[in-house]
Order: structure tokens, then sequence, then C-alpha cells
């Protein structure tokens, strides 16, 4: 038979679970929320750089052609690093 001790200390159990769980689920969420933030992001840009690259490209400007390819691969960097930044701040549990 189950005391009345017991059950207080089970039931104490379960509600710091469900709390733990809540706050981890939110914590997710807002991870999620920056992750797909930074690919949005770097959608956009690459979408944007394209179009520059492709109407100095049309025009001839070569010169402009690899400022624009420099300056998307240092955003794509950036980028990509906010991004592993995110998922490992994603997988540490806090404690």
């Amino acid at each position: 038979m189950t005391t009345h001790d017991e059950l207080v200390t089970q039931r104490d159990e379960a509600t710091r679970l469900q709390e733990y769980y809540k706050t981890e689920l939110e914590r997710q969420r807002a991870m999620n929320a920056e992750l797909r933030k930074a690919v949005a992001d770097m959608a956009r840009t690459f979408q944007e750089t394209l179009a520059e690259a492709v109407t100095a490209a049309d025009s001839g400007d070569l010169v402009e052609v690899r400022r624009i390819a420099y300056a998307n691969r240092s955003a794509w960097q950036a980028y990509l690093q906010h991004i592993v930044t995110a998922a490992k701040a994603s997988s540490n549990k806090p404690e």
C-alpha cells in the first residue's frame, strides 16, 4: 500500500516533470523559430545576390560578378555560423 507521503512525493515529481517538459517545449519552439528565420534570411539573400549576379553578368561586368560572389560567400558563412550556433544551443539542455 502506498503511503500518503509517497503519493505526495510522486505528485510533486509529476508536477516538476510537467514543468520541465513545458519549459523544454517552449525552448525548443524558440530555437526552431530562430533556425527557421536564419534559413529564410539565407534564402532571401541568395535570391537577391543571384539576381544581382545575373544582371551584372548580362551586362558583362565580371568584376561586379566577382564582388557579388565574394560578398555572397561571406554572407553564407555568417548565416551558416548562425545556424550552427542556434543548433548547438538547441541541443544543450538547461540546468
